[in-house]
């Protein structure tokens, strides 16, 4: 029997729908999505490539706003916020991990975790300790001199999961975290996130086409042709 999550929703979506226009043709990536995103899940959405798993997760982590229908953070409804409204939101409230992993590389593995925290105003021996406590939570304290160039793809994702968590957010996104590295280092990062998850009680919600990937999910949903095709809470 799958269990019942009893969590209050972090997240609501509302008959969201997105539209694309191209020349005079309309796609319609997001179709009349509706879900609610619990605290301290790890979820999963798959679906094969172009079922609108990115499209998705901007929406989600209020990168591009729905052409119609509605989000909520906590009590918080996004619709009628300007640009530095969201953008102050999302950086106090919401990490970011990406496939092509985004390190500065000019900038040591310490001082690209130490970034958001700089952008947010920080005092900078303050932002140095929380970084290396980031790092040393993923296993890479001792790599914190090492630029981007001179780590493996593995690491450099553990790093950009160290950045996204610094911030003490209450949800983490991860587009396709895994689309980069091989079988062993998608593995890891997985296991990783799910760590950091159970550890933090942060939300988790990543995307995947690789269903190999699904064994310890809290919840996958598979998307396809921009629509909810299942919702499967684990047992």
């Amino acid at each position: 029997m799958n269990k019942i999550i009893t969590a209050p929703a972090l997240l609501k979506l509302r008959n969201v729908r997105r539209r694309f226009r191209l020349g005079e043709t309309s796609i319609d990536a997001l179709n009349s999505i509706s879900l609610d995103i619990h605290a301290g899940e790890f979820l999963a959405v798959w679906g094969p490539s172009g079922s609108g798993k990115s499209t998705l997760m901007n929406i989600v982590g209020l990168i591009d706003a729905p052409t119609a229908g509605e989000v909520c953070f906590g009590e918080q409804a996004t619709g009628g916020m300007d640009d530095d409204a969201l953008t102050d939101f999302r950086a106090r409230h919401i990490g970011f991990v990406f496939q092509n992993f985004n390190l500065v590389p000019v900038l040591s593995a310490l001082e690209n975790v130490m970034l958001p925290l700089q952008i947010r105003g920080g005092a900078e021996h303050k932002a140095r300790e929380l970084a290396a406590a980031a790092l040393r939570d993923v296993g890479l304290e001792r790599f914190k001199d090492s630029l981007p160039d001179k780590l493996s793809g593995g690491q450099r994702q553990r790093v950009a999961i160290a950045r996204a968590l610094v911030v003490e957010p209450k949800l983490v996104i991860a587009d396709e975290p895994t689309a980069n590295l091989d079988s062993e280092n998608s593995r890891m990062v997985v296991d990783l996130m799910r760590e950091m998850n159970r550890a933090r009680q942060v939300t988790f919600v990543f995307t995947t086409h690789d269903p190999r990937l699904l064994d310890h999910v809290d919840r996958k949903i598979l998307l396809r042709d921009g629509s909810i095709e299942s919702d499967e809470v684990m047992a």
